[in-house]
């Protein structure tokens, strides 16, 4: 039987029987700990499960993790943890209270993080006279919201008036939800943290992003701790895995409970998470944006403390706006948000922001840049970057250009790892963008025409003042393109692209195809007396010192050695290339022929003296033409 998980989150004013509403709806009290059933409310998260069968299709099941928050204005912190992860909203407005200041604020939280669906459960629909009446109060309360449309079911939990009608319409609504997608990029974000004894640490939340199995190695953030799932649980169940949305239970017991200033453990509001998704930070950048709806406070101000609450965790920290303004209703802006601890996001992740004092909701938005570069707040370059992200934060396109816009290259093969995006949805992208792709590097197609433009030009220029020389030595051009291209193997790959569009490296030097190196017209008549100088006795050449003389003979004689038309062996001896081979194929042939070979063996063969041999026999060894064993030289094996 094809069976669908989703988490539905209980959402309303304190006492208006959401908790009494999930019990009569799957037979369990939410309320878990013993001051909440005391006092009749729900302080913390509560959770129960509930399977429900598709009224038109019987084969369809549906398996909810039903998140009961809390209504009290002292614990909405707690509510937004409920609510992150959740796939739909049962929206609890009691028919004699109507709309009241808690129903606004957990309305306002939904629509920051995004949730699109909700069923509104009217509870207490016993205690009124006019049950229309109520729902055209709610109605009237919910215009200009995402749940504007929303079905609303009146029902009394106590007696179950309503019960199964309210399930048929939850049905209908997931129906129309699209399969929660595993993006192979699994998270849970820890609500609940204990240790039972014999057993060890076992964390609980909701998985999302992809599933984990029994056995797998996992990354604790932000931390960055390793640690094994022992075991899986969900609903009461033990399972060897578990899927996205699911209420899930892992446990972990080689990791601790962090407790008081520890930097080891774990505890509630870190992520579960595996290796390879990128970083935690205590800066990200982020659009915040304000309703139209009512507010406790005028605007969010520049620089103003704050509490910033993203899935389980709630961290302070403060709003710095880049354009240095205040944000009132209805607005929106990118900022960047300084936290006094780092926290684990992803690009695309929603947040809620509330007053760090008076603890009421301000704000929310989403997480255009979790892991920005250091010294980047109020930067043009990243400035342009979060606006075109802002534009639409839900198009993998838009975030890989923007990041290629920014950075010109991407170092990885798995681009855009730490964002909300699936590998299907990035290939998609790289698809449809014009970005170029050498092995594990995606770069920008249009910076990269730029940049090895610039480095042609370098190298013709450097043709056109020293025609001389045989090209750029390589070193040089990549001080000249440091700049542009800093990274090693990024210049490496460049060299290789110039290499494949009209260029050609001979040794360290670089130089368009079309050139040949040639002496400068007043270099001419050097050039000329060097080489015959050279080869008057080819094997036993002068001494360069003999030779050199004056600006003219010494640049020309760096030609001949940068062009290869001679070789330097030492400081005192040079050879025309063609006398080099010349002896090379002697020695090799006299070695082939004779065995090992002593330098006066090599000083006969050639007719030539130790001022030449011994450097020759030196070089030979060095361009592994020879080994040397003692006195003698062999042949080294090919």
């Amino acid at each position: 039987m094809p069976q669908k998980n989703f988490i539905l989150a209980t959402a309303g004013h304190i006492d208006h029987g959401k908790s009494t509403l999930i019990e009569a709806m799957s037979g369990t009290n939410p309320d878990r700990l013993p001051e909440e059933q005391k006092r009749g409310m729900t302080i913390d998260l509560g959770f129960a499960h509930l399977d429900i069968t598709d009224t038109e299709d019987k084969d369809l099941t549906f398996s909810l993790g039903l998140i009961d928050v809390p209504g009290h204005a002292d614990f909405v912190k707690n509510m937004v943890s409920g609510a992150g992860s959740v796939d739909l909203a049962m929206f609890v407005v009691a028919a004699d209270d109507g709309w009241m200041p808690q129903s606004e604020e957990h309305l306002q939280i939904l629509s920051y993080l995004n949730v699109k669906k909700a069923v509104i459960a009217l509870t207490k629909s016993d205690t009124v006279d006019d049950i229309e009446f109520s729902i055209e109060m709610i109605k009237e309360s919910l215009k200009s919201s995402n749940f504007e449309n929303a079905t609303i079911v009146p029902v009394c939990a106590l007696i179950g008036d309503g019960i199964d009608e309210l399930k048929t319409v939850i049905t209908k609504e997931l129906k129309t939800l699209p399969s929660l997608e595993g993006l192979a990029k699994p998270r849970l974000s820890v609500d609940r943290v204990f240790s039972p004894k014999g057993v060890g640490t076992v964390v609980t939340g909701t998985t999302h992003g992809g599933g984990f199995e029994k056995g797998q190695k996992i990354v604790i953030q932000p931390q960055g701790s390793d640690a094994t799932i022992r075991a899986i649980q969900s609903h009461s169940s033990q399972l060897e895995n578990c899927k996205p949305g699911m209420r899930t239970a892992l446990n972990l017991p080689d990791i601790e409970i962090l407790k008081g200033k520890s930097k080891e453990g774990i505890r509630r509001g870190d992520t579960v998470t595996v290796d390879g998704l990128g970083t935690s930070s205590r800066r990200i950048h982020v659009e915040i944006e304000r309703t139209e709806r009512e507010s406790k406070i005028e605007s969010i101000k520049h620089a103003q403390r704050i509490r910033f609450h993203h899935f389980s965790a709630t961290i302070s920290g403060k709003v710095l706006f880049f354009e240095n303004t205040d944000l009132k209703k209805g607005q929106k802006e990118i900022a960047e948000i300084r936290l006094d601890r780092p926290i684990y996001t992803f690009a695309g992740d929603r947040f809620v922001l509330r007053d760090w004092s008076k603890q009421f909701t301000i704000g929310g938005g989403v997480i255009l840049d979790p892991t920005p570069p250091r010294r980047s707040y109020r930067t043009e370059k990243q400035k342009d970057f979060l606006i075109q992200r802002a534009s639409k934060t839900t198009d993998a396109v838009i975030y890989l250009g923007s990041l290629l816009c920014r950075d010109h290259y991407i170092k990885s093969a798995n681009p855009l790892s730490q964002s909300v995006f699936s590998k299907t949805s990035i290939t998609e992208a790289l698809n449809q963008s014009e970005a170029l792709i050498f092995g594990d590097w995606i770069i920008d197609k249009e910076w990269w025409t730029e940049v090895r433009e610039a480095a042609g030009k370098r190298i013709k220029t450097i043709h056109e003042k020293h025609p001389e020389l045989p090209g750029i030595d390589i070193s040089q051009l990549r001080t000249f393109m440091k700049k542009r291209v800093s990274d090693s193997k990024l210049f490496e790959l460049l060299i290789e692209d110039l290499c494949k569009n009209g260029f050609t490296r001979t040794g360290t030097n670089l130089s368009c195809n079309s050139h040949k190196a040639s002496l400068p017209s007043q270099l001419v008549s050097a050039g000329e007396k060097l080489r015959k100088a050279l080869n008057a006795n080819p094997l036993e050449p002068p001494n360069p010192k003999e030779i050199i003389d004056g600006e003219n003979d010494s640049a020309a004689m760096q030609f001949l050695l940068q062009t290869g038309e001679a070789i330097q062996l030492d400081e005192k001896v040079i050879l025309l290339n063609k006398s080099y081979n010349i002896a090379v194929e002697k020695v090799k042939s006299h070695i082939s022929q004779n065995g090992p070979a002593t330098a006066a063996d090599i000083r006969k063969v050639l007719g030539s003296t130790r001022r030449v041999v011994i450097p020759l026999l030196e070089y030979l060894d060095k361009q592994g033409i020879t080994i040397r064993k003692g006195d003698t030289r062999e042949l080294k094996k090919q």
